[in-house]
């Protein structure tokens, strides 16, 4: 292990993986085809246009003989680029977009990347190449260098995936799979050597050294594990060593559960009561000293204790419970509100009706604030690629205040105006149920409940795609149910907003097992329910026969298949990703730590 102590700078730690074996076939020392150290955005364009067209040899089972194959054109081939017309080559639209997708990590321009190895694994990354294992093996920061090839992959399985390519988005996560081991592989030997050593190797700012002289960027802040969790980088996060420096952010100086916390919290008077060492200290400097005659220091007892109480407030544990309380008073309150509206309309000379509404109205505007700022701060893709269930509300918010200003604006003779009532309410009840929703992600955090709420977010999509299938049976057999029984016939004043509550109606609630009375009895308007009289045979009497005969056996079908087939297949499906996810929530809600401490 070497240890770099450059001047005015953290220490930065440099080390090898055991598998990093002179003797390793795999990492031998081949001669480099990195170009300088100064390279110009030219000759990196070359070099991508070489990586896009090159030519490999493969030995054939003949011997003596060679099979030429042609790589792949992977950026042509899938249109994963637009070509660009102010470069004159196919590598200047490359170059440009591997600068667009690395930005949000290394905040500079390619060409200000001081470690040309490190640029060299970057465009390899991007063409899933097969030395990348040997390329790694000679940058100069091996686990930033490590977790850039993660995130790199990460974001070409999620492009591959939306263009529907799932063997190249495999291929891709396979890299990002081993390379996110390989690289907890590297921070488990140096943790072992010295967790010390590997805090300072935590703590880096690597944005000061992977760049050249005068780059801008270097005044900005990337460390390792802000890498890894825009890579998603689950197991080097959920690393003891990633979980120890979380957790001494965490809750600085102190050690403590979760419930703990909170009681000390609310309950100032334990700290007196239980005494100073119901909260254990860990690695906390004492802040207050003074010099007495003989030039010693020491402590003061008093305002020692007094800093490491100021220290627990100010900790983001403590803003995290703060934020969680007026989170759980927002939901209380919006629930009193929905619960004792009373008013009927939106008249301007009546707003007293609805003023607990507005305050609500009010409190989400303080979202929409603290999303104009935070995109102000990190630009808007940015903050909505992490934070997308808040733009969704957001979303919610915004047409409610629409929606709301055309309700009290509009003049009553409007048609727009009832519209717009009806949206208002709508979009207010959905922002409810959105944030009752949003409590859950408090147990995130949690290994027990964090694993249900993983489940359930994962569970979500099989439901939904599996709802279409749900709605073939639904669709047939309500249209057959409304023709059979009449209903149509039976409502002469029909209108359009009936119509497809008809067809909501008739099947939804036999999926669960619930049948009409009527539908089991084959009731049909304006026919009996008499046999059928062999004696005197009608056409109206054998209609009527028909339909009411018919009726229960459809309705018998269709809970047979939807009851018992469907509702087993869909069980199932979701006991399948059950299975599956229950191997890695003890990770999932170990990588959330991080994602909660940055917010």
């Amino acid at each position: 292990m070497n240890l770099d102590v450059p001047s005015g700078r953290r220490k930065t730690i440099k080390f090898r993986t055991r598998n990093f074996s002179i003797e390793d076939e795999r990492y031998w020392i081949q001669p480099s085809r990195c170009t300088s150290v100064d390279m110009s955005s030219r000759e990196i364009i070359n070099k991508l246009n070489e990586m896009e067209q090159e030519v490999n040899f493969q030995k054939c089972l003949l011997p003596c003989t060679n099979l030429i194959q042609f790589q792949e054109k992977l950026f042509i081939t899938y249109d994963v680029i637009e070509i660009n017309p102010k470069f004159a080559t196919v590598g200047g639209s490359i170059f440009e977009f591997i600068n667009n997708s690395m930005r949000p990590v290394l905040k500079c321009h390619l060409s200000q990347v001081k470690d040309t190895n490190m640029l060299h694994l970057i465009a390899a990354s991007f063409f899933k190449r097969s030395d990348l294992h040997e390329i790694w093996a000679k940058c100069e920061y091996p686990i930033f260098a490590g977790l850039l090839v993660v995130y790199v992959s990460n974001k070409m399985r999620k492009l591959f995936l939306e263009q529907h390519e799932p063997v190249i988005a495999e291929a891709f996560e396979k890299i990002q799979d081993t390379f996110d081991d390989e690289c907890t592989a590297l921070l488990d030997q140096c943790f072992h050597n010295s967790e010390r050593d590997t805090r300072a190797v935590l703590d880096t700012n690597y944005h000061l050294f992977i760049h050249t002289d005068g780059c801008p960027s270097t005044a900005e802040d990337m460390e390792v594990m802000a890498l890894a969790a825009a890579a998603k980088a689950k197991n080097f996060l959920s690393h003891p060593a990633c979980q120890r420096e979380i957790d001494f952010r965490w809750q600085p100086g102190f050690k403590l559960g979760q419930m703990a916390f909170c009681l000390f919290f609310f309950f100032p008077p334990l700290f007196f009561l239980r005494g100073r060492q119901r909260i254990k200290k860990r690695e906390i400097k004492t802040m207050m000293v003074k010099m007495d005659m003989a030039g010693q220091m020491t402590s003061i007892t008093y305002s020692n204790f007094m800093i490491r109480v100021y220290n627990f407030y100010t900790s983001p544990n403590a803003k995290y419970v703060i934020h969680t309380l007026f989170r759980l008073i927002y939901v209380i309150f919006y629930a009193y509100v929905l619960m004792t509206m009373t008013r009927k309309t939106m008249v301007m000379n009546e707003l007293d009706e609805f003023l607990d509404e507005m305050a609500i109205i009010v409190w989400q505007c303080a979202y929409l604030t603290e999303m104009a700022v935070l995109v102000y701060q990190r630009g808007f893709y940015n903050w909505a690629e992490r934070n997308t269930a808040d733009l969704y509300r957001n979303y919610l918010v915004a047409m409610t205040m629409i929606a709301w200003s055309l309700a009290v604006i509009a003049p009553p003779t409007w048609p727009i105006r009832a519209f717009a009532i009806i949206s208002a309410d709508l979009f207010f009840y959905f922002s409810f149920v959105f944030a009752t929703l949003r409590l859950m992600k408090i147990a995130n955090v949690d290994a027990f409940f964090g694993s249900i709420v993983l489940m359930i977010k994962k569970m979500i999509p099989i439901m939904v795609k599996f709802m279409f299938v749900f709605m073939v049976f639904w669709f047939t057999y309500a249209v057959c149910h409304i023709s059979l029984a009449g209903h149509l016939k039976s409502t002469p004043n029909i209108t359009d907003v009936v119509w497809p509550w008809l067809l909501f109606s008739s099947g939804a609630f036999e999926i669960f097992g619930e049948a009409d009375e009527e539908d089991k009895l084959g009731t049909v308007s304006k026919c009996s329910s008499a046999p059928l009289n062999w004696d005197v045979i009608t056409d109206s009497s054998v209609q009527c026969w028909f339909k009411t005969s018919m009726i229960p056996v459809f309705l018998f079908c269709y809970m047979l298949v939807s009851s018992v087939l469907l509702v087993n297949l869909v069980t199932a499906l979701l006991s399948k990703k059950y299975e599956d996810i229950d191997k890695v929530s003890h990770i999932y809600w170990k990588y959330k730590l991080y994602s909660r401490l940055i917010e």
